[in-house]
């Protein structure tokens, strides 16, 4: 196993933790002092720095394998949809609608299933530009939710007021706003891999 598969089996890995970390308190519990969400952040943000390493080490050491085209993609898959169903749990603060990630989640099944349809067919699918566009989407949508959650756990506990009531003006609008972002290019994205593999399916 070469360092960028390893690099892709981390992301996976890490997964247990962000969990363990975001689940520290149960739903309906005080922010005040919940540090475990600010090491899921910082968990899941490494997570995803490693999403950008194992392509470019990839590529750079001609170290690019079927598995490895295979697993990144599943790596991601599971990584967001773990965020997404841990914030929607959380939506009194992360403000995540359940339909964004509902739209999120079918739409990786749905790849998912393709992928494995052609691959039976001596076809591994590379990831495009509308996908690339798409994890750069969703992942900039989870990441801020995640920091702006962080930022107000940290002015909560220490009573930083004036500070909280400026983030609390564009918390729940930007949110929203990179949320729709993302369900909208993940459904672009699901259609552009459908209509250039479709053929595999008729």
């Amino acid at each position: 196993m070469n360092l960028a598969t390893r690099l892709t089996v981390a992301r996976v890995v890490a997964i247990p933790f962000f969990m363990a970390a975001f689940f520290y308190r149960s739903p309906g519990s005080a922010l005040e002092g919940d540090w475990g969400k600010a090491v899921a952040t910082l968990i899941f943000i490494l997570a995803a720095i490693t999403d950008y390493y194992d392509g470019y080490l990839a590529r750079k050491y001609q170290q690019v394998t079927t598995f490895g085209r295979f697993m990144d993609p599943i790596a991601d898959k599971l990584l967001v949809s773990t965020a997404l169903i841990a914030m929607v749990e959380y939506r009194e603060f992360t403000h995540t609608a359940a339909w964004v990630a509902i739209i999120i989640i079918a739409r990786e099944f749905a790849v998912t299933g393709l992928r494995l349809i052609c691959a039976e067919r001596g076809k591994v699918i590379d990831a495009s530009s509308a996908g690339k566009l798409k994890t750069t989407a969703q992942m900039t949508a989870i990441i801020t939710t995640l920091c702006f959650l962080t930022i107000r756990i940290f002015l909560l506990t220490y009573a930083h007021q004036e500070w909280l009531a400026r983030l609390m003006q564009i918390y729940a609008v930007t949110i929203q706003t990179l949320m729709i972002i993302a369900a909208v290019t993940t459904l672009y994205s699901g259609y552009d891999y459908f209509k250039k593999n479709w053929h595999f399916l008729d």
